[in-house]
């Protein structure tokens, strides 16, 4: 069955026109993309809000490593195997988490992770050595488990497959923004060191897990679980979005329903799987070993944290342009592919530099390319899985995804720890985001054998 892969082809499939908007029977175009628009203010600065405090509560480990790392007693290889531990328990609850949203809804299931990782990541302060540190980030992990896939899972329900990308795009600014903010903030309080009687770290994770707590409350008032429960759209409004979103079908039914092995081992979802595997591999590597790189040539902690915000701020950018084209373009495997391809480039030069400036330049090619290819990359799950199913298949997914964010800090911390440099490391990085460029084309050859 050939499906429409973007809105230039959404407008050939009916008269010149939005063709998901004519398959609903409405009148005009331009009356779902105001409910589109009006869905979208409603959402969208939640939980961009809410998974950029996620992504702060995430990588701001990589700030208070510089201070951290030697009051706990953490080498490299230690320090790594932290990091991807909450990984590893994200990727653990990750299933069970998106089966529970989408029995009890979002309302219920963000707001609880909200705030229990706010809740781990103040207890973060209470590390006392590095048996401590792993455990506490495992249970970040698991507090924080299905957020990420939640949300993706979340965005389906509300908006029709031409406008995914964009809002995906707008959902995952929060990354960038994350650590532009995780800069120039985590470093500022890296600055209060012994206020109190704490450690700068320790002022870091107490004042940057707050916010997450916050938010939960105000979730369980403000999300609503989907367009049928929404009172601040009309019952005319409700309906001409309903009907858009019935309007496009996946391109296959590709699991049962309650089959929850069947999902993990479906070939398509399990190559999508391995595409987040290789992704998250990336995703990492792109901000958590960058300020102890740049502590090699500057000591201030602003300094450090300003540089720190270069790349994110450029990926920012790039991640907004290229998530507006692959909208306007059938090709999203390609622009997905190429992304990947442009990380692949930015990490081989953070390994073969020598000095800070090619090294920054690198960070910043892999920053643009690796948050590219994740706002286009959860595109093709959304519109590919039967709504019926997709919660399983979509939290399976993001369970693949974690194992690549558990394994790849560790392996770059054991490589630093036995050559003394980042050099080995970020080539296998490299090695990993090129393989995601050959496999998203295997991907798509294999989706299209499908239609």
């Amino acid at each position: 069955m050939n499906i429409p892969t973007g809105p230039a082809e959404l407008m050939n499939a009916s008269t010149g026109v939005n063709g998901e908007f004519r398959a609903a029977g409405a009148h005009d175009a331009a009356e779902l993309d105001r409910v589109v628009d009006k869905v979208g203010r409603q959402l969208m600065w939640f939980l961009v809000a809410l998974y950029l405090v996620a992504i702060m509560d995430r990588s701001n480990i990589s700030f208070a490593a510089l201070t951290m790392n030697g009051d706990l007693g953490l080498s490299p290889k230690a320090y790594g195997i932290g990091v991807g531990a909450m990984f590893f328990t994200y990727a653990l609850f990750e299933v069970p988490s998106n089966l529970l949203l989408a029995r009890i809804g979002a309302r219920a299931t963000l707001t609880r992770i909200a705030m229990l990782w706010g809740i781990v990541t103040v207890l973060m302060a209470c590390a006392v050595g590095p048996v401590s540190f792993w455990a506490l980030r495992a249970l970040l992990g698991a507090a924080e488990s299905g957020l990420f896939p939640g949300v993706m899972l979340f965005l389906s329900f509300w908006f029709p497959y031409a406008w995914r990308a964009r809002y995906n795009a707008a959902f995952n600014l929060a990354v960038p923004i994350a650590y532009i903010a995780s800069g120039i903030v985590s470093g500022a309080l890296l600055t209060l060191n012994g206020a109190g009687g704490l450690a700068g770290w320790q002022w870091l994770f107490v004042l940057e897990g707050l916010p997450a707590v916050l938010l939960g409350v105000i979730g369980a008032f403000w999300l609503t679980n989907r367009p049928s429960e929404a009172t601040w759209l009309s019952l005319a409004e409700r309906q001409t979005l309903e009907a858009a979103l019935d309007a496009h079908p996946p391109s296959a039914k590709v699991v049962a329903p309650t089959s929850m092995l069947r999902a993990l081992v479906n070939p398509v979802v399990l190559t999508m799987g391995l595409c987040n595997t290789l992704l998250f591999c990336g995703l990492t590597s792109a901000q958590i070993w960058l300020p102890q790189m740049l502590k090699t040539y500057h000591s201030s902690f602003t300094t450090i944290g300003l540089f720190s915000a270069m790349p994110p701020l450029a990926g920012l950018i790039g991640m907004v342009a290229l998530g507006r084209l692959s909208d306007r373009s059938p090709h999203r495997f390609l622009h997905a592919s190429l992304a990947f391809a442009l990380s692949a480039l930015g990490f081989a030069l953070v390994a073969l530099s020598h000095s800070m400036w090619p090294m920054l330049l690198g960070f910043t090619l892999a920053s643009v390319g690796i948050l590219a290819t994740q706002a286009i990359f959860w595109t093709i799950p959304q519109s590919f899985l039967h709504r019926s199913t997709s919660a399983g298949a979509i939290g399976a997914i993001g369970m693949m995804g974690s194992i690549g964010g558990a394994i790849m800090p560790a392996i770059v911390g054991e490589l630093r720890a036995q050559t003394h440099a980042f050099t080995a490391g970020f080539i296998v990085v490299a090695v990993a985001c090129l393989a995601g460029c050959a496999l998203i084309g295997v991907l798509h050859a294999m989706m299209a054998r499908q239609r």
